[in-house]
């Protein structure tokens, strides 16, 4: 999306919309250390509230990762709800983030040990 769309996304919301600002910044220490999480895929799951508030939900997002070595992003959403359900999306955020980073270290620690098992296959002949 461009900076253009975006634009035309607040003009084009309905009236009597709320905007809200979102930052969704993973924990650097437990959950982004390789700065390898997917931080489009978690703001997704973190922005799929529209069943839980009973409104259609219109946001942009941008991932900063550029000026600091916290990696974040931030949020627009515009809707017709009076307000949007923060501990629960603290807790997606959370639980997308840690499900993430479980499965790239599963997948990373498998990768290495088939290259190991590569590596003494090679001695072996």
């Amino acid at each position: 999306m461009t900076r253009d769309q975006a634009y035309t996304m607040i003009d084009r919301a309905d009236e009597g919309s709320t905007f809200f600002r979102v930052k969704i910044c993973p924990d650097p220490n437990k959950e982004d250390m390789k700065q390898d999480l997917l931080l489009r895929e978690i703001t997704e799951k973190t922005m799929a509230i529209e069943d839980h508030i009973g409104k259609p939900i219109s946001w942009v997002a941008a991932i900063h990762d550029d000026h600091t070595d916290k990696r974040h992003v931030h949020v627009l959403a515009a809707t017709k709800a009076r307000y949007l359900p923060a501990k629960m999306m603290i807790e997606e955020a959370t639980q997308a983030c840690r499900e993430q980073r479980l499965d790239l270290d599963y997948a990373r620690e498998q990768y290495q040990a088939r290259e190991q098992k590569g590596d003494e296959w090679e001695r072996e002949r």
